[in-house]
């Protein structure tokens, strides 16, 4: 390679003269004389034909070997995988030119605006991309200067909760719900019960009300219910039976557009959340927030901000852990946290703990009790707020163990440890994807 590029499709042709067959070549050897590592997160994205924009999307393309179609395999020396991982960390994959060339693009192959549902049919960028950046796509299409109708307050408060919270698919409860709200008055709970179980989906008494408190916002924390336009979504009746808040109700028959918007983010939450498993409240190795726990577990309220590594209740324990933790983490949070190996983690609890701790006997007695813990864990920093999902884990009663640390000040805390065993061996390739530093 002697010709530096930034288009993925030039790089792919290039590539392509070297695989031409013949039946006197066995093999190629590609030598890239460019070295343009500041964009070698290109690299993945070329060869896999993925234009979502989503790092983690690429990071995986980057451990795996078998995204192409047929036969063919791709492995990255370790080296270049290192390098990869750091370009992807260190670029903006989500900068205004870029996501302004693909919108442009896919709307000058459409003939007109294409809305979030046409991204993921198009392969293009990933519709939470977009929310994430913007809050809502309503925001998005004023950046790009459409000629669209006019959306009032309340109506892009709600559309904004709709994208931040329901747009991502990780739970298809309350989509199913308001989509089907979007063409009847209300629906019954023994309706909405009953097409739940034909989706698949988990339902309980919990389950339930777990839906109703996202959508009568009392979910959220008061800066988020502010947000998202102070006033219920859905409300339901003495009798169990679901219908849109009158404000809500009467936005969407005053204004098709703010309809049109709705539905469109009900139909791609539906469409993103295909590759999770309904029956379960996380898939294995997808990625998950605190938040996004706190949720999917039917709690009450998101506490997310006072979860920290892990919070012991509802019979559910989830536990968060960086695996590669900063030069500036202070000692004192500076855990030993480690892989012993595929099934086996050393996990340490919070400093000043010991024993005798309530929250430390919750975990000990996790199995007696029948809590389940929910291990999430990520490279580094650098992966943002969101935690792959490994499964659930139980400790090893032989390796629980009190020990000591050093603060900052010198001083010696308590702090427990023991072995967890993991539900299921990680996958191999993201296993020593988390192994390896980035640095």
């Amino acid at each position: 390679m002697l010709r530096q590029t930034q288009s993925s499709i030039i790089f792919i042709q290039q590539l392509g003269r070297g695989l031409r067959k013949h039946e006197s070549k066995e093999f190629v050897t590609i030598i890239d004389f460019i070295g343009n590592y500041k964009n070698n997160y290109m690299i993945p994205m070329a060869l896999s034909g993925d234009k979502s924009q989503n790092k983690d999307k690429i990071r995986r393309y980057t451990k795996e070997t078998s995204y192409i179609k047929g036969v063919s395999s791709i492995n990255f020396e370790e080296i270049a995988r290192k390098q990869i991982y750091q370009s992807i960390n260190t670029n903006n994959l989500t900068s205004q030119k870029i996501l302004r060339d693909a919108y442009l693009q896919l709307k000058n192959r459409l003939g007109r605006i294409p809305y979030l549902i046409d991204f993921i049919k198009n392969h293009s960028i990933d519709p939470i991309v977009i929310a994430g950046k913007h809050g809502n796509y309503y925001k998005w299409l004023l950046k790009m200067k459409e000629e669209i109708p006019v959306l009032n307050a309340f109506e892009e408060s709600v559309l904004t909760m709709l994208s931040i919270e329901l747009l991502n698919g990780k739970r298809k409860h309350e989509l199913l719900l308001l989509k089907q709200l979007l063409d009847r008055d209300q629906v019954s709970q023994e309706e909405y019960i009953y097409l739940l179980k034909s989706e698949r989906c988990q339902v309980d008494k919990r389950i339930l009300q777990s839906v109703q408190r996202i959508l009568d916002l009392s979910f959220f924390t008061k800066k988020d219910q502010e947000k998202y336009g102070g006033n219920a979504i859905v409300e339901q009746s003495q009798n169990g039976s679901y219908r849109f808040s009158t404000q809500v109700q009467e936005r969407l028959m005053i204004n098709p557009y703010f309809e049109k918007l709705f539905r469109d983010v009900m139909i791609t939450g539906l469409a993103r959340n295909k590759k999770y498993q309904p029956n379960t409240p996380f898939t294995r190795y997808e990625k998950y927030t605190r938040k996004d726990a706190c949720k999917l577990l039917n709690w009450d309220n998101d506490e997310s901000s006072t979860m920290y590594g892990y919070k012991a209740k509802h019979q559910t324990c989830p536990i968060f852990v960086t695996y590669h933790k900063g030069d500036e983490v202070e000692s004192s949070v500076d855990y030993g946290d480690e892989f012993i190996n595929q099934e086996v983690f050393k996990w340490y609890t919070r400093s000043k703990r010991t024993l005798a701790s309530e929250e430390v006997k919750k975990i000990i007695r996790a199995e007696e009790n029948g809590m389940a813990i929910h291990f999430f864990i990520k490279k580094d920093d650098d992966e943002g707020n969101d935690f792959y999902y490994l499964g659930e884990m139980l400790p090893d009663e032989k390796t629980i163990s009190e020990d000591q640390m050093i603060d900052k000040n010198g001083k010696k805390i308590p702090v427990v440890h023991m072995n967890m065993l993991l539900d299921q061996p990680v996958e191999h390739g993201l296993y020593h994807y988390l192994m390896t530093s980035s640095n």
